[in-house]
């Protein structure tokens, strides 16, 4: 245990945005060294690392991720590992010292630690990289630490675990004038007022949604910051959240469409772009199971929650190449929530979370 966190603590201390985890993969990478995988490839996807413990006979191949990207908090003169991600590589780092020692019986176990989960891009940079399209991978899980659920508590949903979203940036360029003679420019305002409007009254009827479908806009410019000159330019940007991928993609062509047709009629000029994109986690029923089964035969206490989460997670995507589970770990009632300032990782879970791991690896042997 001791090692373990003493890990977690070099990770949090070394925490680097998506896509420039250069100093967490060489830490982790050494860590994983000394586990004697079968299989070691130290760059996936861009910082990702895949380790591979060989079992002595033909079974299920079991894919398990962790992410490893930090955040970037503001007020804070640090990046910093406020959602978690440092526990969640100590985990799978834990799970590794336990394969190395005692191989899985059948089967082969694939330990993943991807990068670029915050940014909604890393899945899919693994998922195209062409080692990881030489494996074959027939199941996978991974967990995620919950702040407000009870400590060693499992959190588990079949179907959506958590909402598809994506950011969607809206830009509108007419032409500026002298601010006394404004007929002589095409200024976005109007445009965008009536577009604000549209969205909100669009936010209202999708209250009731099935899919728990929202868009929310978070920010808004119009012109520049100086009294001489008229808006020329204008932005609007939102996101889109839903727990069916294909409701997401109707809202976004929505906005898309709405936005175009309003701009030709104001002779603007319309351009968007889209970020941060994630899939729904959409659970299936068998690795539910399983996940349940490995907490009962753990004595650990099961929250079957009837609502998805509304944030995401990129380990949605790997729902399109096999079966998957992503559950949550809680880390206690009255922990601080991720992202916050005062957000730290719960060592005391980071046991809980291996045997969980190695319980479902377990469990899958003995089905073959």
């Amino acid at each position: 245990m001791k090692t373990l966190e003493s890990l977690r603590h070099k990770l949090n201390k070394n925490a680097e945005l998506s896509g420039q985890e250069k100093n967490t993969n060489k830490i982790i990478n050494n860590f994983l060294e000394k586990t004697n995988p079968d299989v070691h490839y130290r760059n996936v996807g861009g910082y990702g690392i895949i380790v591979i413990y060989k079992g002595a006979e033909e079974g299920k191949n079991i894919l398990l991720r962790a992410d490893i990207d930090g955040l970037n908090i503001p007020g804070e003169s640090q990046f910093s590992h406020r959602c978690g991600h440092d526990g969640h590589a100590t985990i799978l780092c834990g799970l590794a010292m336990r394969l190395g020692k005692k191989r899985p019986a059948k089967g082969d176990v694939i330990l993943l630690f991807q990068p670029a989960e915050e940014t909604g891009e890393g899945s899919q940079a693994v998922i195209n990289d062409p080692l990881f399209q030489g494996l074959k991978i027939d199941t996978a899980f991974a967990l995620h630490n919950l702040p407000s659920f009870a400590k060693h508590q499992i959190v588990i949903k079949k179907d959506c675990f958590a909402s598809a979203s994506l950011g969607l940036k809206l830009i509108f360029d007419g032409k500026t004038s002298h601010a006394s003679q404004p007929e002589n420019g095409n200024n976005p305002q109007k445009t965008v007022t009536t577009l604000l409007d549209a969205f909100q009254k669009k936010y209202e009827n999708l209250c009731n949604d099935k899919h728990h479908t929202i868009l929310t806009v978070t920010h808004v410019v119009v012109g520049e910051e100086t009294f001489g000159v008229t808006p020329g330019h204008a932005e609007i940007w939102m996101t889109l959240r839903s727990q069916d991928d294909k409701a997401l993609q109707n809202l976004t062509n929505y906005c898309i469409d709405l936005c175009s047709l309003k701009s030709k009629e104001s002779n603007l000029r319309f351009l968007y772009s889209i970020h941060e994109s994630f899939a729904a986690t959409m659970n299936t029923t068998e690795e539910v199971e399983i996940v349940k089964q490995s907490a009962k035969e753990l004595k650990l206490s099961i929250n079957e929650i009837t609502d998805a989460f509304p944030w995401s997670e990129d380990f949605g995507r790997f729902g399109s190449i096999c079966p998957v589970c992503l559950f949550g770990l809680g880390c206690g009632l009255e922990h601080e929530p991720l992202h916050s300032p005062s957000y730290d990782f719960e060592d005391e879970i980071i046991d809980t979370g291996v045997d969980v791991f190695e319980k479902i690896v377990e469990i899958e042997d003995l089905k073959i």
